[in-house]
């Protein structure tokens, strides 16, 4: 109780958190499919979410395809969009060179696609083109033969009118610390797109981000490592530390594979990871779902190869599982040029909204990113403590607390989150402790918390969760036999549910049969 009354008079005093401001409605166009009724249904859905005008609606007569030609995108949406933004006077072009134009002036900083608008264009193979390789430098983009990209990402350069299609350009909103607003980049717009499986996940996709707003978003955090190359690892693990320092509980898978198969990943907000090509490991689990307003995003090359799908590649599967937002890649981005997850979720913790924080972690435009989800979106803008409270969020919310009132004294952090936790006979507490500790290579101290937490949740799953915690730490410490004794001991246990997929997944990689010894040749 001390410390939230200690909270709310930081909050009071206004000293805890500064929110970037958000744009005005009147900065937000909507474009939908003008010959699909569903598109139409979706675009006032968001309008009506968002208070934004009907002058900003604008309906094309496109494809329901979700792969288009360079012909179809110019014929059917570039060049009709900017004709209607010179239509409506929003903005004002300016000759940069003999050769190319571009915004001067721009009334609309936020592009919102509808679901029933193309996703992505496909390459236009040249004469004597050979397949791009990796380029080393930014600087080298534009020069690789390859035209192929997402409708989303081309339509942030709308404006610009000579330039080359040949490979990527440089996002100029790129890393940037301030709100878009305050940047005055009238030449690019944050597009984003409000798409998925079906009409009804996008709807709650709306729905989700305007209600979470209320209480902001609370839960764990789920990051898969996963070990592919040094530098997408290095943007996840950072992430980790982000949230860790943040007071959010982080769960962290280090080895090589994914999360396993119906991992009992309860009361995630959040999820980083990588490096599969198909949705897998818990979210396959049937009846599994995320928090309401879930950010969560999985690192692959294809990963918005489709969004119209519930279980091939990545975006659409995680919306239809509860996720309110997410990204991924059209076609083959690049490690480089794709989002940097450290960046984005930082971002999101300072209280930008969704589209900010994506294109403030993606170098390139005219490439092949896309960013689904509300664009609005500002999951983390009670991060300070404000805002609605909900009973399931009230450990979370405690977490935070302690973070912010110890936030340099770290040893006083632990020590107060160790005291509400046992004192209140909190698991989630608990748990979290234990989850610091295993981070740091603390083992005694990680084990402890793992037995302290486990047999105060009701949940089985949990209990499951927390004994999977302990045989992660004999596992990190080679002690591989008694890991497989340990979940050989779990999966009598919790064999009649559905989680003890997980136990035989980790069964099948730490206790491979050996192989039988080969046979002589028979003579």
């Amino acid at each position: 109780m001390k410390s939230y009354l200690c909270l709310i008079l930081l909050c009071l005093l206004g000293r805890v958190w500064a929110t970037p401001p958000a744009f005005f409605p009147e900065q937000v166009a909507i474009v939908y499919n003008a010959t699909q009724p569903e598109s139409l249904e979706l675009a006032k859905v968001y309008q009506k979410a968002r208070g934004i005008p009907d002058a900003n609606l604008i309906g094309l007569a496109v494809s329901d395809r979700e792969e288009i030609s360079r012909v179809e995108y110019e014929e059917t949406i570039r060049k009709p969009l900017r004709a209607e933004f010179e239509k409506r006077q929003w903005w004002k072009l300016g000759r940069v060179d003999a050769e190319m134009t571009i915004a001067i002036e721009n009334r609309i900083q936020v592009l919102v696609c509808m679901r029933g608008v193309p996703l992505k264009i496909a390459r236009v193979a040249q004469a004597g083109s050979e397949p791009i390789e990796p380029p080393k430098e930014l600087s080298e983009m534009q020069t690789q033969n390859a035209n192929e990209a997402s409708v989303d990402s081309e339509l942030a350069i709308a404006s610009w009118d000579g330039h080359l299609l040949n490979g990527p350009l440089k996002n100029a909103y790129f890393e940037a610390k301030k709100s878009f607003s305050a940047m005055s980049l009238p030449y690019l717009m944050l597009v984003g797109r409000i798409d998925g499986p079906s009409l009804a996940v996008c709807k709650r996709m709306i729905a989700d981000a305007i209600q979470v707003e209320k209480t902001g978003l609370w839960g764990r955090a789920y990051i898969d490592l996963a070990q592919f190359y040094p530098q997408g690892e290095e943007w996840i693990r950072a992430t980790g530390l982000l949230c860790t320092d943040a007071g959010i509980p982080v769960v962290m898978n280090p080895w090589k594979e994914v999360f396993p198969k119906h991992y009992p990943m309860t009361e995630a907000s959040l999820y980083y990871g990588w490096y599969e090509w198909n949705v897998c490991g818990p979210f396959v689990k049937p009846g599994f779902q995320m928090k309401r307003g879930a950010v969560a995003v999985h690192l692959h090359s294809f990963s918005a190869a489709t969004v119209r799908s519930e279980s091939a590649n990545w975006c659409g599967p995680l919306l239809a599982r509860g996720a309110a937002v997410t990204l991924g890649n059209v076609y083959e981005p690049y490690l480089t040029m794709t989002h940097h997850f450290d960046l984005l979720h930082k971002r999101l913790l300072e209280g930008y909204t969704w589209i900010e924080a994506a294109y403030a972690s993606i170098p390139v435009v005219s490439w092949q990113g896309v960013v689904l989800g509300d664009p609005l979106y500002r999951p983390f803008i009670h991060l300070s403590g404000t805002g609605d409270r909900l009973p399931e969020d009230r450990s979370y919310r405690a977490l935070r607390v302690a973070k912010m009132l110890h936030a340099e004294q770290d040893s006083k952090f632990l020590s107060e989150t160790e005291r509400i936790g046992r004192g209140k006979k909190n698991p989630v507490m608990l748990e979290a402790l234990g989850l610091i500790h295993a981070q740091r290579k603390q083992e005694a101290l990680a084990l402890r918390f793992f037995l302290e937490a486990k047999p105060l949740y009701q949940n089985r799953a949990d209990r499951l969760r927390c004994d999977l915690h302990v045989i992660g730490l004999d596992r990190d410490a080679g002690r591989k036999s008694l890991a497989v004794k340990n979940l050989r001991d779990a999966q009598l246990v919790y064999g009649d549910l559905s989680e003890v997929e997980a136990i035989r997944s980790w069964l099948a990689i730490l206790d491979t049969p050996t192989p039988a010894p080969a046979q002589p040749p028979k003579k």
